[in-house]
């Protein structure tokens, strides 16, 4: 029977600090349903399975070394988006896997979204990625809550610089987060556990990426090398050179488009929801659908990745405050800014850097807002302000009444170098809000 945790493929990264030695890198393998039938899903997947089979072979190391540059283009060609699609260890006790069908890549909420514009093939980009939270994970799998409302972490964006002695994208993801320690030994995840946590500022993952390329495969995809690295002095080649085996993991990216042609197979964008899995008894005669039901399909969830802050307005929309993070808080002003929180007093955004500033209102309104399901006493409101005479940058303020109209507070956001608040983007605001908030909507039915 196919259990619900098939979502459960979580990156661990097993960090040993005793002499100094290097991490090692383990992914687990999940269960998947049938492939798709479809002739270019069939095709891409079998080009997949054999892209698995010749590195599964290989001495990836050496494998890497001779993949063919990626065009900055090809990276931000269609949507920008690509996804897991497999993973190997140097170490192939530590584990391997790929993908065999349509529905399993959508089941995976991982994004890595490159944006930007070239100037020439290798030229400096940025890469947004998101991450689901395992908590919610766990609540998906436990049935408590719906594929559609699995909280997912949208990271600030990272810089890409293409390396001219590897030929590959080089770029570091910050975003670890402390799974459990044990003595000398610390274990990191990129999938936060829980809504609100931190990630660690000692450890950054580093990554490369190449392109897969030979006659027989005419989709896109990417091999990336990656490995944790001590953020305190250490580069990116010293920290390198000195690993020991295992402590490399790589990945295999795609976008789903075939380069030949103008073939591009739909992984479920930023913009929609990807379909949940078939359920264990997928078989079975459906059941009418009750007003519950139908309400656990709607659900609510974040917006699309490059969609327009203000357009929330236009649908139920919701900002839920981490208990953990604001129990203490939110009683006071505080400034929002690069995923952290401080006081009105003592916060110190950087320079040019977007921030947001959260103000109270009635002392004894504010505890609604740490509710799971603030909506039921919580009026929302979002409204915009230009940059001109009276402020230098343009901001977007969403306001939080009750229901009778008492003012419970405001969040106001602040953006850099944008002159119209109509064209602040959904991802700009989740960069400076990390696991300290989120925006969530809930489409029409």
């Amino acid at each position: 029977m196919l259990k619900r945790t098939v979502l459960q493929t979580r990156v661990l990264l097993f960090v040993c600090f005793l002499l100094g030695a290097t991490p090692l890198w383990a992914q687990r393998e999940r269960q998947v349903p049938a492939p798709s039938n479809s002739e270019s899903a069939s095709k891409f997947f079998f080009q997949l399975k054999s892209i698995f089979g010749r590195f599964r072979d290989a001495e990836l190391e050496r494998a890497f070394q001779l993949a063919d540059p990626i065009q900055c283009s090809e990276l931000l060609s269609g949507k920008g988006e690509w996804r897991p699609v497999a993973f190997f260890n140097e170490n192939r006790d530590l584990g391997g896997w790929y993908r065999s069908s349509i529905a399993e890549v959508r089941a995976d909420l991982t994004v890595y979204l490159f944006k930007g514009t070239c100037k020439g093939e290798r030229g400096t980009i940025d890469l947004t990625t998101k991450y689901p939270v395992g908590e919610s994970l766990d609540a998906f799998d436990a049935g408590r809550i719906p594929f559609e409302q699995i909280d997912v972490n949208v990271n600030a964006p990272v810089r890409l610089t293409f390396d001219s002695r590897t030929g590959g994208y080089a770029f570091d993801l910050p975003y670890l987060y402390l799974v459990k320690r044990q003595g000398n030994r610390a274990t990191y995840s990129l999938v936060p556990p829980r809504f609100g946590d931190q990630y660690a500022t000692d450890v950054t993952n580093a990554w490369e990426c190449k392109a897969v390329s030979s006659d027989d495969i005419t989709y896109r995809f990417l091999i990336c090398q990656t490995s944790t690295q001590d953020r305190r002095g250490q580069s990116r080649t010293q920290t390198r050179s000195s690993q020991d085996f295992g402590s490399k993991a790589y990945f295999i990216l795609s976008d789903g488009s075939e380069a030949t042609s103008t073939v591009t197979l739909n992984f479920g964008g930023t913009d929609e929801v990807a379909a949940p899995p078939a359920p264990a008894d997928a078989g079975r005669e459906p059941a009418r659908d009750s007003a519950e039901d139908k309400e656990a399909v709607v659900g609510w969830q974040a917006p699309g990745i490059r969609s327009l802050l203000m357009d929330v307005e236009k649908t139920e929309f919701r900002v839920r405050f981490s208990s953990q993070v604001w129990k203490d808080r939110i009683g006071s002003s505080q400034v929002i800014s690069d995923q952290g929180i401080a006081s009105l007093q003592t916060a110190r955004p950087s320079n040019g850097a977007d921030y947001c500033v959260w103000s109270p209102g009635a002392a004894n309104m504010s505890s609604r807002l740490l509710s799971d399901n603030p909506d039921q006493d919580v009026a929302y409101s979002v409204s915009g302000l230009d940059r001109g005479t009276a402020q230098s940058v343009a901001s977007v303020t969403i306001a939080m009444k009750t229901l009778t109209g008492t003012r419970i507070g405001a969040l106001q956001c602040f953006f850099t170098r944008i002159d119209k608040a109509g064209d602040v983007t959904y991802d700009r605001w989740a960069a400076i809000a990390g696991g300290q908030l989120k925006l969530e909507v809930r489409p029409s039915q």
